[in-house]
């Protein structure tokens, strides 16, 4: 799993937060698009605008709810 999201997002803490209480922390990569300019053109080319997205076998999701439910149903 990995999670793309910014040093400053307040979003991203949030979901830092969720994973980490799912009990997956240290089970995630973590990608700062700020400083990673091919994460960051690999987001817009799929038609994110916003951080966090989380990447879980290919498939992107950006939308925190959806990230959670999804998150929720698969086993750490």
């Amino acid at each position: 799993m990995k999670l793309y999201s910014k040093k400053v997002c307040p979003k991203c803490l949030l979901m830092k937060y969720e994973l980490n209480q799912l009990g997956y922390e240290g089970k995630y990569e973590e990608i700062l698009i700020d400083y990673n300019e091919e994460a960051k053109e690999k987001l817009l080319t799929a038609g994110f605008l916003s951080v966090p997205v989380i990447e879980i076998d290919g498939e992107l999701m950006g939308d925190i709810e959806n990230m959670k439910k999804f998150i929720s149903k698969i086993t750490v």
